[in-house]
């Protein structure tokens, strides 16, 4: 048991020194920074061969290291024949160095260009757009559905339209492709690219977009009555050999100017024809047959357009309580 000590303690002054010898050797023989590296090198301690891989003193072993190191690719260098090892060589190997390649990052993939959507100019191209809306006079129903001639009427109710106008606009619009945070279909919801999403996920749009857009508000309208032909021709003939007298009572044609349109966009109102409606000298209806006519309304302009002007047909049949809505068509 002594004298296994001894050599024990001999075998392990023996491995101290040799480690020294390596760390000298491995100063004087500096290795090739980021090029090559020693690798799958180790040794074991041991007084007697391996069996099965176990030293069969100790039941294992003890791995002190690798004596060497590289000196170029394929080439090893190292000092001792055992490295400290006893009977067993421990040492790097001139397979253990081999070049590496140095680690390079991979680059991002490109990311796709969206595909502008149909019906959207290519890049770089602006349309332009130039429209002019009229004004519009929508149509022209009245009130009673039988109106009577107001000397028959014990209320001289006439009769009223409804005059309904709206008025015009002036557009000037360009279009081109705009980029778009989010997906295909977010619309324009999630902010502008790149502001809004330097590194997101991004979309074409190509809105039509106002450069010079105005509405082109009402500055005037009229209404411009008259008896029809038919209806005059029937008081002066058959009415008049029926009635002893009977004449044109009337005084048409005559022209009205409505009043509170200059300035608006929309105008909406029953305008009443009877005595003293729509002003001082109306009669109203005195004549029976045809009242009829047309309305007339035109706007203001805008900078970029002149005025615009619309009218539209009216007809109000007016009777006598003992003839019939045949003879007055």
């Amino acid at each position: 048991m002594v004298q296994f000590l001894s050599h024990r303690l001999t075998a392990l002054t023996s491995v101290v020194a040799i480690a020294l010898v390596a760390w000298l050797a491995q100063g004087a023989i500096a290795p090739l920074a980021g090029h090559c590296q020693a690798v799958g090198c180790q040794c074991w301690y041991c007084d007697h061969p391996l069996v099965n891989g176990v030293c069969p003193d100790t039941q294992d072993g003890g791995c002190i290291g690798c004596l060497g190191s590289c000196t170029s690719e394929n080439s090893c260098r190292w000092a001792g024949q055992a490295g400290g090892c006893g009977s067993i060589s421990c040492g790097c190997r001139n397979s253990d160095c081999q070049a590496r390649e140095e680690p390079t990052s991979t680059p991002p993939l490109p990311t796709p260009t969206p595909t502008p959507p149909a019906g959207c100019p290519p890049p770089g191209e602006v349309r332009t757009f130039e429209f002019l809306t009229p004004p519009t006079i929508s149509e022209i129903p009245y009130r009673p559905n039988y109106p009577v001639v107001v000397g028959q009427d014990p209320q001289r109710t006439g009769f009223e339209l409804h005059l309904v106008f709206t008025g015009g606009r002036y557009e000037y619009k360009t279009q081109e492709l705009e980029q778009w945070c989010g997906p295909d279909g977010a619309g324009m919801t999630q902010g502008r690219y790149p502001d809004d999403c330097p590194d997101g996920e991004w979309h074409w749009e190509c809105p039509w977009r106002c450069a010079e857009c105005y509405d082109d508000p009402l500055a005037a309208g009229q209404v411009r009555m008259r008896l029809a032909d038919s209806a005059v021709q029937w008081i002066q003939g058959e009415l008049a050999s029926r009635y002893t007298g009977a004449r044109l009572q009337e005084g048409l044609p005559r022209t009205w100017q409505l009043p509170d349109v200059w300035g608006r966009m929309t105008y909406d109102t029953w305008w009443r024809y009877a005595p003293s409606y729509p002003d001082y000298y109306s009669t109203g209806p005195v004549d029976p047959g045809v009242h009829g006519g047309k309305v007339v309304v035109w706007t203001t302009g805008t900078p970029r357009s002149g005025p615009q002007v619309v009218e539209r047909a009216f007809a109000v049949p007016v009777y006598l309580k003992d003839t019939t809505e045949t003879e007055l068509q």
